[in-house]
């Protein structure tokens, strides 16, 4: 579940440095629908740390059989940069809230163009190329970059075992009844070539394009859905 709830709403900044539309705080809890059950609790939260540094985390409440996996509950932390280069990732953890123990720590040197560290029980030493995202920071680098009319093309994103490519388009509009109201949201879909599996985004402007509601499909089946259950924003 937390790898999945980490990839709500994925994108890369592209043409982010053109973007006058800053980013803002904000804190949205989302019910984790899998099989037609309530699986877990997901709580996204991002926070200025100065002028062009932002943390992102993501905190996990797995209800009944979702419990026996450990990952479902480790908290997952993005540290990143936004700037002129748009949304660079600086260091993503993760850590079991329970025992307080790092589970991964990757470091993202941008002037060497490395990714070095642990993630997922591996060591990693990965070579970067601009753009290239973690599983979070590339949810904020996809708000940032819709938020100043910057529709990406495609997705980067960091994987152990390389970088994931995917496609990412507009694929229509839709009014969603959600516990704060009924938003007007934009749908987005992200692809990866081959795959069966693929990835909607229902994006708020209200609230900014941070997503309302995500689904995964494999085979055209809905594997699991990410669904509103509140939003804050400073």
């Amino acid at each position: 579940m937390n790898r999945y709830a980490a990839i709500v709403l994925g994108c890369l900044a592209a043409g982010a440095a053109a973007a006058v539309t800053p980013l803002r705080p904000f804190e949205a809890s989302y019910a984790f629908i899998w099989s037609g059950f309530t699986a877990g609790v997901s709580t996204f939260s991002l926070r200025q740390d100065s002028d062009q540094q932002w943390t992102y985390v993501s905190r996990n409440q797995p209800h009944g059989l979702a419990r026996l996996y450990s990952k479902a509950s480790w908290t997952l932390t993005s540290r990143m940069t936004v700037g002129p280069e748009g949304v660079r990732p600086l260091l993503y953890t993760a850590t079991d809230p329970g025992s307080g123990a790092t589970k991964g720590e990757v470091h993202f040197d941008w002037d060497a163009n490395r990714a070095t560290g642990t993630a997922e029980g591996k060591k990693v030493d990965l070579s970067l190329r601009p753009g290239v995202q973690d599983d979070l920071s590339m949810q904020i680098a996809m708000i940032y970059a819709l938020a100043n009319d910057q529709v990406p093309k495609g997705i980067s994103v960091f994987d152990v075992s390389g970088i994931r490519d995917y496609e990412f388009e507009r694929v229509g509009t839709e009014t969603l009844h959600t516990p704060v109201g009924d938003l007007e949201t934009i749908v987005y879909r992200s692809h990866k070539a081959y795959s069966p599996r693929s990835n909607r985004y229902w994006c708020a402007p209200a609230y900014g394009y941070v997503p309302v509601q995500v689904e995964q499909q494999n085979k055209g089946e809905v594997a699991w859905t990410l669904k509103l259950r509140s939003i804050k924003r400073d």
